[in-house]
């Protein structure tokens, strides 16, 4: 599929079975690198929704954009960006989370969603500095981030669930 005829939008429920699909791809093959949404459990477009306008966030929630990468018909990934970074964020989260179906790993797809969700965030969020942190041995992650030209500020230890992550913390001016 070339790159062109690839979109970045608004969560939309005409992906809706496809969405499905990307979770069930996730459960069967036992990933646990990202929580997408389940609209089986509630009405993630509301959701959504809210979580854009910051309107009944859980505590220690940001307003967040939720976008959908698509190719034609499919749905190819989710990436969040957060509107604004908390001390937790500023340590683990960043601004940005994403995750890629598991059917369309290794393809550059990641790469292009990143991309386009930075421009995105600059245009549409006037978010002119973004924080991306990823696993010290998410490689992946780390390549994802430094091909958008993310400067890799420092590797620090977060203690979450009482396991110690290494995590790497990235920078990229819009």
């Amino acid at each position: 599929m070339r790159s062109e005829d690839i979109e970045l939008i608004i969560p939309t429920k005409q992906y809706n079975q496809s969405y499905l699909d990307a979770i069930g791809e996730y459960k069967s093959n036992n990933v646990d690198s990202y929580e997408f949404l389940d609209p089986t459990q509630c009405d993630i477009y509301k959701l959504i929704e809210a979580f854009r306008l910051g309107h009944d966030l859980p505590g220690n929630y940001v307003p967040s954009t939720y976008l959908w990468l698509i190719g034609g018909d499919e749905f190819i990934g989710e990436i969040s960006i957060r509107h604004k970074l908390t001390e937790a964020l500023l340590r683990y989260g960043g601004h940005i989370g994403y995750g890629i179906r598991y059917s369309k790993w290794n393809k550059g797809y990641a790469t292009l969603m990143l991309s386009k969700a930075l421009l995105y965030a600059k245009e549409n969020i006037g978010i002119n500095k973004v924080l991306l942190t990823c696993g010290d041995n998410n490689f992946a992650s780390a390549c994802i981030i430094e091909r958008n030209v993310g400067v890799l500020q420092d590797t620090i230890i977060n203690n979450i669930d009482g396991v110690e992550r290494p995590t790497r913390r990235y920078w990229i001016t819009l």
